[in-house]
């Protein structure tokens, strides 16, 4: 009967520890898939972030080339006189007639030189393109740094 007992309290041991061996083997085994999803979430969301940035570089390329474009056409319509720039002049030694014949609403101009313009058009083109550069890396910080939900 002893013999009994004790392979019977032997059995109870055993099973417990096996019930217990499941329990940390099932623990770890939630834990390991916990993390699993994680990973994967993590790794989507990073292959999410490099597809936009991708879409945000090829977007900001294409302005800023469409813009380039534009400059040197312009640069070569002002350097060939196609298009000219001026700026308001006054000539305040002149006095004007008081019995003008017709009304002149015209505002006066003075062209500028062409080679200056196409320095002055050369100037704001890189401002142009500076604001362009600059708004691709306000749209690539906001879309790499800024947590999405």
């Amino acid at each position: 009967m002893k013999i009994l007992a004790g392979i019977c309290a032997a059995l109870a041991i055993g099973l417990l520890l096996a019930l217990w061996r499941v329990d940390h083997v099932s623990t770890k085994l939630a834990s390991a898939e916990e993390e699993v999803t994680t990973l994967t979430n993590a790794a989507e969301s990073r292959r999410n972030t490099q597809r936009l940035l991708a879409q945000l570089d090829t977007d900001h390329t294409k302005v800023l080339t469409d813009v380039q474009a534009q400059h040197k056409a312009q640069l070569a319509r002002v350097g060939t006189g196609a298009q000219r720039l001026s700026v308001p002049a006054r000539c305040p030694a002149v006095r004007a007639t008081a019995t003008t014949a017709g009304v002149d609403d015209a505002e006066a101009r003075a062209d500028i030189d062409p080679a200056a313009a196409q320095r002055i058009v050369a100037i704001t083109n890189d401002g142009d393109e500076a604001i362009i550069a600059l708004n691709g890396l306000i749209d690539y910080v906001a879309t790499a740094c800024t947590p999405r939900k």
